[in-house]
């Protein structure tokens, strides 16, 4: 029987925490989705200088509410309301996501973040279509006394919608004779969080 030599075992060793490390940090997808920028519509692309912060999973339904969008000749659409997506980031720690013309996200953690734009690309009838959104310049602000100067969203400055499933009215058209009827659509979605690389 041979022995190894404490040089030797400890080479072993460092190479072998080496190897847990690089692949706990090295999450399932988040390679291949920031290599594979260039399949995605051009519209939602991330700008090169950027890397994943974070990767999360969302389910739930959305609130859509029939409304008048304009007069004369009126037109009505599905406008969404309200959210009750559940997110869950990688590591099992859960994100709030209020929907509107600013969306927010609230991290576990107390960071948070306010988008003040988006762009979609083109997509079916049938599923909530792939978007960027890009974060307000703004620094995170504080939830429930914890500081929001650090955390997993506090960097962020981009956030990707991928892989969609539901998320759109389909069972009902919105007309005027629907005004002000409510219905919740089902949603499940990937989100991508990115920051700039260092």
């Amino acid at each position: 029987m041979t022995c190894a030599s404490p040089f030797k075992t400890a080479l072993l060793v460092l190479v072998a925490a080496s190897t847990v490390v690089a692949c706990s940090t090295n999450l399932p997808g988040l390679t291949r989705i920031e290599k594979n920028q260039l399949d995605l519509p051009e519209a939602i692309r991330v700008p090169t200088g950027h890397k994943i912060a974070l990767e999360a999973r969302g389910s739930g339904e959305l609130l859509y509410v029939c409304q008048a969008i304009k007069r004369a000749p009126f037109e009505y659409a599905w406008l969404l309301q309200a959210s009750s997506m559940r997110l869950q980031d990688s590591s099992g720690r859960s994100i709030s996501y209020l929907p509107g013309t600013r969306s927010r996200w609230v991290h576990s953690d107390g960071s948070q973040l306010v988008t003040q734009s988006s762009v979609e690309a083109a997509g079916d009838s049938l599923n909530l279509p792939q978007q960027r959104a890009t974060v307000e310049a703004a620094p995170a602000v504080a939830v429930s006394g914890t500081s929001g100067a650090s955390g997993a969203l506090s960097k962020v400055n981009y956030v990707q919608t991928l892989r969609s499933t539901g998320g759109l009215v389909t069972a009902k058209p919105c007309i005027a004779g629907n005004l002000g009827m409510r219905l919740s659509v089902p949603l499940e979605s990937d989100y991508v969080f990115w920051q700039p690389s260092p």
